[in-house]
This record gives structure tokens, sequence and C-alpha cells, in this order.
């Protein structure tokens, strides 16, 4: 059943009005500072507005209803026994869907709060299924780009759920660094793909198990640039975001680092991200050409690399949560054993 919010001063309206709507269920205040309350409390599918009231006129409390973000988007209609044009010119520029002069006919009154009942809630169901179609496509997006980064995962052969987890770690760092929930979500999505030129790699020396020789190093080190050129031309912001990423999550901080030796804050906030993410994973990790580090040389690494290997303000915000990420590795290793 819909609801119906009447916040007019005169009882007797509030008595017609309800009688008037039995088929709504009718919620009613004789003041604005009450019928806000309301409006908050039941989030009702119209609100039916008196505007000459004392304390607060129905153009002030329509205007604190229009700044309330859960409830901005209900639909207002005046009720009033003002009458003229520049009455209702100023409602509707306050945000009124409609005006109704009082005393009104009931029949005018009944279709019209039946149309605007009606329009309100085909847009809120519209919203919803928008809403819901966006998740499911962040969703599948999300899957795909995994899919398509687990090409490169497959050749090597001891990496398992590092690709996961390293967007798990990115979207973390990210939201430490104060960025909102979007940027955080691109960056989890395009983070997946850092190592996707690894499928340029070719098998022997991807999975040596030895160290590798000053050749095979220098060919490893090509996957960063080969990822780059596989994204890099994307009509998709998020396959150009995973591009840089690809490009740049083995430079250093101090400008050691490769394909391109750029240092500091020239390398870009997502690169400085996921070089953080990627190695604190690795290092946990076991590899074929290493065993799994333990937590707390994987701390002291972070520590004495602060500043050199990495982005201090994202290296501290590791080292100060750093408990929380490791109980979020483990979590994250439950999920894949379950799975």
């Amino acid at each position: 059943m819909a609801k119906i919010l009447i916040i007019d001063d005169t009882p007797e309206y509030i008595t017609m009005l309800t009688a008037l709507l039995p088929e709504y269920e009718v919620f009613a205040a004789k003041d604005g500072k009450k019928g806000l309350h309301l409006a908050e409390t039941v989030i009702p599918d119209l609100i039916l507005l008196d505007i000459n009231m004392p304390l607060m006129t129905g153009y002030e409390v329509c205007r604190r209803l229009k700044s309330i973000e859960r409830i901005r988007n209900i639909p207002v209609i005046f009720l009033t026994a003002n009458d003229g044009s520049d009455f209702e010119e100023i409602g509707f520029k306050m945000g009124a869907v409609d005006y109704i002069c009082k005393p009104f006919n009931a029949s005018v009154l009944k279709a019209r709060v039946k149309t605007h009942v009606n329009l309100y809630q085909l847009q809120s169901n519209l919203q919803q299924q928008v809403k819901k179609d966006t998740e499911e496509i962040r969703k599948l997006n999300y899957e795909i780009t995994y899919i398509s980064a687990s090409i490169a995962e497959m050749k090597s052969k001891e990496t398992g759920q590092h690709l996961r987890r390293v967007s798990e770690f990115s979207y973390l760092l990210c939201k430490f660094l104060g960025k909102d929930e979007t940027e955080c979500e691109q960056v989890k999505i395009a983070s997946v793909l850092h190592d996707i030129g690894k499928v340029g790699i070719p098998d022997e020396i991807l999975n040596k198990p030895e160290k590798l020789n000053v050749e095979e190093w220098n060919t490893m080190k090509t996957h960063s640039k080969l990822g780059y050129s596989m994204l890099v031309d994307s009509e998709f912001e998020s396959m150009r975001l995973a591009a840089r990423i690809a490009l740049e999550h083995h430079e250093r901080w101090d400008g050691k680092g490769y394909p391109n030796g750029t240092s500091g804050e020239a390398i870009s906030l997502v690169g400085r991200i996921c070089a953080v993410a990627d190695v604190f994973d690795s290092l946990l990790d076991r590899r074929v050409y290493k065993e799994p580090w333990n937590e707390v040389d994987v701390k002291e690494y972070f520590e004495k690399m602060k500043g050199i290997q990495f982005d201090p303000q994202i290296a501290s915000i590791l080292l100060d949560n750093f408990d929380m990420f490791i109980d979020t590795w483990k979590s994250l290793l439950k999920v894949k054993t379950v799975s």
C-alpha cells in the first residue's frame, strides 16, 4: 500500500483528506517540523503540503525536504488557499510537482494523487532495476577481466589466486587513501590485469625454479611493456587504467625499478598502490623459485623499503594496518580452499 504524508495545520483538512484517500496508508503532521520528521521516518510515496502554516511555511518545509538525500525525490503537491500564478511559480521552483487550490475538487485531487504516486513508484522501480543491472554488469566486468588475466596466471604454475588478492589489497589501499567507492572499484578491477603481459614470456623463463640469468631477467622484465601495449589503446577507461598499472607496478620510489626507471610521484598513484599490493602478496605466497616468507620478515621488509622501493605513504598504510591486511590475506586463502 502506498503511503501519503499530509502536512497541514488545519485538523479539518487532515480529516477530510484522510477520508478521501482510503486506498492509501495516510500519515499526518500539523506543523513543518513534525512533518519533516515523519517524512524521514515513514518515507512516503507522496507529500501533500500546506503552504500557509505558522512557524515554518510550506515553502520552507519543501526546501528542507529537497535538501535531504534520502527523501528529496519524494513528490510534493502544494495545497493552499492562495490563488494566482505567482504562487504556483514559487511552488514549482521549490521542487513541487503539482499545486492544488483550496477548496479543492475531490475527484481532481484523487486523480492527481494517483497519477503522481504511480509515477513516483514507477520511477523508483526503474531506479532499483537500473541499480541492480549496474551491479550485475560490474560483477560481470570484474569476472571477465579476472578470467582474461588468468590466462597469464595459468602459464605461471605457482601464483594461484594472486590476481584476486592483489586486486583486493589494491582496493583496500585505495580506500585508506580516502578515495571514493567508484575510484576504488576501478582500481580493484584494473589491478587484476597487472601481470597480463606475462602471456608473452616463454614458459621456461616464467616457471624456472632457479634464479634467472641476466638475459632471462631482461626478458622477464618486458612483461610490463607487453601488458601496457595490450591494454593502452582500449576504448574503455578501466582498461587504460590497467595499462598504466601493468606498465608501472615494478617501478620504484627511488627510480631503480623497471621498465622506465620512473621515480616518486612521477609514477602514477595506481602504479604505486599496485606495487605495494603485489609485493605484499608475492612475499607471503609460495613461488617456484622461493618458499613463502613469514609475517615478521614481510613487515620488516616493508619497514626497510618504505621510501626506497615503495611510496612511503602507501607503505605506512600497510604497516599501520598490517594485522588487518594479514587477516584479509588469510581469509582470501580460505575462500580459495572452499571454492
